[in-house]
């Protein structure tokens, strides 16, 4: 009889245990992770409109201009995140139009641009993610209403996101396209602007 109540107290003991542990389990499985802020709009992001087929590499901006370069654009450029890289651009619905049919685009408010970096077209996951999302207006008029945001590669950390100095600096050039340099644009879509 002790024997049994022994086996019957094992049983009992590890089946609380394994109810517990399948308890916890679920419950983590359920229980979302936590958000890193900013990742919520670019989720999905591959499955937008891929603006261009092919990595375009995106060479020096000093490189190819005439003069010699100030301090200041030299600085600039030292930390240009998009210099020699390769990037593969991806436009939400929103800004689709804009970003893919007007010469002269206007991005409606909502429009999330999204750029992956390789340091080699062959190479894959991106390095680095960069992104641009047109707020309402008022909210940074000096570079068209735009906020940006640099993520890791897998978008698992936010390094920087707000009205970024940076990134307005090198934007400000495009003022005319709605500050988004569009360099990356394959011929044949650029020939069809209207």
């Amino acid at each position: 009889m002790l024997r049994k109540m022994i086996i019957l107290a094992v049983v009992v003991g590890i089946s609380c245990v394994a109810w517990k542990f399948a308890r916890s389990e679920r419950a983590t499985a359920e229980t979302p992770a936590p958000q890193i802020p900013g990742v919520e709009l670019i989720v999905g992001y591959q499955q937008w409109t891929r603006v261009n087929p092919e990595p375009a590499v995106v060479p020096s901006l000093i490189a190819i201009q005439c003069a010699r370069p100030t301090l200041q654009q030299q600085e600039m450029e030292d930390n240009n995140p998009h210099r020699d890289k390769f990037v593969v651009v991806y436009v939400n619905d929103i800004g689709k139009d804009a970003m893919m049919k007007q010469r002269k685009p206007k991005f409606p408010e909502g429009t999330i641009i999204v750029k992956e970096k390789y340091p080699a077209e062959d190479h894959v996951p991106p390095e680095l993610l960069t992104v641009m999302r047109k707020r309402e207006a008022g909210y940074n008029p000096q570079n068209g209403d735009w906020e940006y945001m640099v993520f890791n590669g897998p978008a698992t950390k936010v390094f920087a996101r707000g009205k970024l100095e940076p990134c307005q600096g090198c934007h400000l050039m495009h003022e005319r396209s709605d500050y988004v340099s569009r360099n990356y644009l394959p011929n044949e879509i650029r020939n069809k602007l209207k």
